[in-house]
């Protein structure tokens, strides 16, 4: 978890404004990789699609705590956002990159929901997958610092595939010429 820092005072609206813009660089990125090398792993051995998958099930699971919280109930407490089967299985119910996005985006939306319908009660601590934390904090994890993460991967993933694409080109090019 990245240490608390300006995000956990963020106003609700200025944090779905950037967790949106968030979103919107994740989108672009992945739709640039594309489908063929969204399942082309990277030094980490994770694929594009493995990581918004991920992200999506990170959002999930922060949604599923804050229902929780605003059921009276229990949360969550065990992080399982990241395990294999559960990626999977989320990359199997959004087979195409537009599916996965739609999907990130509905749950991202379900999160912005849920933290006004708990405005009041986001500075409470609670046992969360993320450890025993106040929610704004989970809030901004979820919401912030894992998309930034998921965003700058996928850009330094694409990064990689344009200067392939240009080296290509270049020596396509010098061979013709």
């Amino acid at each position: 978890m990245a240490p608390a820092d300006a995000f956990d005072a963020m106003a609700l609206d200025d944090l779905e404004e950037a967790a949106g813009e968030l979103h919107r660089r994740i989108s672009a990125a992945l739709r640039r990789i594309g489908e063929a090398q969204a399942e082309q792993p990277d030094g980490e051995q994770r694929t594009p699609r493995w990581r918004v998958a991920s992200l999506a099930a990170a959002l999930e699971l922060a949604c599923a705590s804050l229902a929780a919280v605003a059921a009276g109930g229990g949360t969550p407490d065990v992080r399982h956002d990241r395990h294999p089967a559960l990626v999977s299985a989320l990359m199997y119910a959004a087979p195409s990159i537009p599916a996965l996005l739609t999907r990130v985006d509905q749950d991202r939306r379900l999160l912005a929901s849920f933290s006004r319908s708990l405005d009041s009660r986001l500075g409470e601590p609670h046992v969360t997958p993320w450890g025993h934390i106040s929610l704004r904090r989970l809030l901004s994890e979820v919401a912030i610092a894992e998309p930034a993460r998921c965003a700058q991967a996928l850009e330094r993933r694409l990064a990689i595939l344009e200067a392939e694409a240009e080296a290509r080109a270049r020596a396509e090019a010098a061979h013709q010429g």
